[in-house]
């Protein structure tokens, strides 16, 4: 894994470089080694390990703004956001205008659990910046939340007809539907959404992933059939367009439909494992021994 490597190779160099050194290394050297290693271990999702060495950049440089912000990034995701909370407060205080400070802060609030505190803060920073992307979807991410799944779509749909790039809104608005159960809504969004979409191709694939997770085969089947008339070698979404055949019952076509993308480079072992778990798939255990025998053993299954 690529980053495995980058964070080895950085406690390599931190240890070359002390051993070689002849003299003791500076607070502020320490301090950019540390740094190094933490947003290596963040970039690798290993939260506990960037924790810590964010920690360790503050014992030698407590003023290290980044690492102290990044440091509450680490905490948020590993499950402490009130410490999170204590270190986006000060934070907060030396630089009162900063808005992703305060994002932060509303994000805290709302993995803690504290969903009123989180709305507080995205109602009022939706005041600063009525159509900031980042912070209707987080104020729309805590209404869901808090099963005002309408109220949601409705602050989507309004910030959609307000910017030059609706599409983003318009995503999180067909899935809100999907959510609500409201299919006829989330189709109609998505049509919209390939109307607006600079790459029609991307914003197939998108969606088709989004009907996927919502069950809703016939749309799935549609949006890579779109995806597949722009690039028709497309290996990820020859898949899609397989699975959702098979999804719905399908069998002969969807069959030949997997083997057409992993002839033409699939190798998604997580997608593959995906459909063979949906519990929608009829006779998965047959479809697992099929795929062995047409010969895609270089793919575990």
């Amino acid at each position: 894994m690529p980053g495995v490597l980058i964070a080895l190779a950085l406690a390599a160099a931190f240890g070359t470089g002390l051993a070689s050194c002849a003299t003791r290394p500076t607070r502020g050297q320490l301090a950019v080694e540390y740094y190094n290693l933490a947003t290596a271990y963040s970039e690798l999702e290993d939260w506990d390990a960037a924790s810590r060495y964010y920690r360790r950049t503050l014992a030698y440089d407590s003023r290290h703004r980044r690492a102290r912000f990044n440091l509450a990034r680490a905490e948020i995701e590993r499950g402490a956001s009130r410490e999170a909370l204590e270190i986006l407060t000060r934070l907060q205080a030396e630089d009162p205008d900063n808005l992703l400070i305060a994002q932060f802060i509303g994000y805290a609030y709302y993995r803690a659990g504290e969903l009123e505190s989180a709305r507080g803060v995205f109602e009022d920073l939706r005041r600063e910046a009525p159509y900031d992307e980042r912070i209707v979807e987080n104020l729309a991410m805590v209404y869901a939340a808090e099963g005002a799944l309408e109220s949601a779509a409705e602050l989507l749909t309004a910030a959609a007809e307000q910017t030059d790039d609706p599409v983003p809104f318009l995503m999180r608005a067909a899935e809100l539907s999907y959510e609500r159960e409201d299919r006829e809504t989330a189709v109609r969004y998505s049509e919209r959404i390939l109307r607006e979409a600079d790459d029609v191709a991307v914003a197939a694939a998108e969606l088709g992933g989004i009907a996927w997770e919502h069950a809703d085969y016939e749309s799935m089947r549609r949006w890579y059939e779109l995806v597949l008339e722009e690039d028709t070698d497309n290996p990820d979404a020859l898949f899609g367009h397989a699975a959702a055949l098979l999804l719905a019952e399908e069998r002969e076509e969807g069959i030949a439909g997997l083997e057409l993308a992993i002839e033409a480079g699939f190798e998604d072992q997580e997608r593959l494992q995906k459909l063979l778990d949906d519990e929608n798939l009829v006779d998965a255990e047959a479809l697992r021994e099929e795929l062995k025998e047409m010969g895609f053993c270089r793919l575990p299954l």
